[in-house]
């Protein structure tokens, strides 16, 4: 970037602390993000077998590089038929990247009518709203883990939504029971409650919003009761409270332990609430001539890596949640900048211990929320062809992170890689097998302080 452009000064601190930044990103991707694995060879009876041959190719990360699914078969033609050649790339392109996909339960489109929820792929069509088998059947076929937003929001809930506090719960815990019937473990993470720091008596706040409100967030037990009702639903779902970007990065709003959002989680938690995950949005969406001062502190690594290492406290995964970097248009300048500060950050987020995943918001330029569509956020322009930032994407998670390794005449193979899915090629006595395993930090035991790493079997 050159340094007049007058974006420039968002990535000036990188530059200006590159002799720190650099090393320490280097270190946290090699101890938080890279193990050494033991692979041992057996037939069915677990006798020892050594394969003449072994090709080893990690086919997904185990950190989360995610994006929502609101737009999964969801292009449409002039003529308002589904747009098959959309839809296709949209499906290719999602797949090549991320694999982590956020299905959209907002209660409004999931259940427009009470006690009629829009699960099958025939459902009633609505814009950004896919219905939840089309985008659970997706993930299957892809090898992508899903996560949930959101349970209870105080927003896009249905105009049938009863008035009584009572009446609201009793309706919350019937939709979570309704889900959880259809998809008890098709979802890996969920977002239980979000955007909770700024909700407070909705009485008074004369929104407009009429029953998009829920009446319930002023309860003084609401957090404890959704999350109580999740986990007795979902029990083996990570439970994330996702907060707002500014809410949580924000110049006026992050001063440490004694932040608002801190505070929040640490309150609860002391009231045994089940939080099992933080969610932090990363929507870096200001006025484009003031984007330098506000969303300045955004952008500062010495800063982020505070802030990270200050909610590590509560030694929960951290979710990147709702990411959206800006390139304000589709000139090329403009669309390079976007993929330079892409790639800055995503390797400091990638680097840190606690960071688990970052998940883009809105895939495809112009197919965001309301008038979100100015800031260009996608990695897709709306034809449907790559911006840069995509591509720095693609270079970093399938190249640059990416482990391949061959040997062979051994019964056990070691080697150094990224925690993921892997696929296992390797012949014996002739014959050709693959198989995959999983190579995740917990699964291994390896804890790249300790050589105390397991042994992977594969099976002939």
């Amino acid at each position: 970037m050159r340094p007049t452009h007058p974006r420039y000064p968002l990535l000036e601190r990188f530059d200006r602390y590159s002799q720190y930044i650099t090393p320490a990103i280097n270190r946290g991707i090699a101890e938080h993000r890279r193990g050494v694995f033991s692979l041992s060879f057996t037939d069915r009876e677990g006798n020892a077998v050594t394969p003449d041959t072994v090709s080893v190719r990690q086919i997904s990360h185990e950190f989360g590089f995610g994006c929502s699914l609101f737009l999964l078969d969801q292009f449409r033609t002039p003529e308002n038929e589904p747009d098959t050649e959309k839809n296709r790339a949209y499906r290719e392109a999602f797949a090549k990247l991320f694999s982590v996909g956020v299905a959209p339960i907002y209660w409004d489109a999931l259940e427009p009518v009470r006690g009629k929820p829009r699960f099958s792929p025939d459902s009633e069509y609505i814009w950004r709203r896919p219905p939840l088998d089309t985008v659970r059947d997706y993930c299957r076929e892809n090898n992508i883990r899903m996560k949930a937003h959101c349970l209870a929001y105080n927003s896009f809930n249905p105009d049938w939504l009863p008035e009584s506090p009572r009446d609201v719960d009793i309706a919350l815990t019937e939709r979570a029971e309704t889900l959880s019937d259809r998809y008890r473990y098709d979802f890996t993470d969920m977002d239980v409650i979000n955007e909770m720091s700024w909700v407070y008596k909705n009485c008074y706040k004369h929104s407009g919003n009429g029953k998009r409100d829920l009446p319930t967030v002023d309860e003084p037990f609401h957090e404890r009761f959704c999350f109580d009702l999740a986990k007795r639903c979902f029990p083996l779902t990570r439970l994330f409270w996702n907060e707002g970007c500014f809410e949580t990065f924000g110049a006026g709003n992050y001063i440490g332990p004694r932040s608002r959002y801190y505070l929040m989680l640490e309150h609860q938690m002391s009231l045994g609430t089940k939080i099992e995950g933080i969610g932090m949005q990363f929507h870096a969406f200001t006025g484009k001539d003031s984007e330098v001062q506000s969303a300045g502190p955004l952008y500062d690594p010495l800063r982020l890596i505070d802030i990270f290492d200050t909610y590590s406290d509560f030694g929960l995964p951290i979710h990147l949640s709702e990411v959206s970097i800006p390139s304000w248009s589709n000139e090329p300048e403009d669309e390079e900048i976007q993929a330079e500060l892409v790639e800055r950050l995503v390797s400091l987020w990638f680097s840190r211990k606690n960071v688990e995943a970052a998940i883009w918001w809105n895939l495809v330029d112009g197919t965001a929320y309301g008038d979100e569509n100015v800031f260009h956020a996608g990695l897709l322009r709306n034809d449907m062809t790559t911006k840069p930032a995509y591509e720095v994407l693609d270079r970093l998670i399938n190249h640059e992170w990416h482990t391949e390794y061959e040997t062979g005449n051994t019964d056990r193979v070691i080697f150094e890689g990224f925690y993921g899915d892997y696929e296992i090629t390797f012949t014996h006595d002739g014959k050709k097998y693959t198989r995959k395993a999983h190579l995740f930090r917990d699964t291994t035991g390896y804890d790249n302080r300790l050589a105390d790493y397991r042994t992977t079997r594969v099976e002939i």
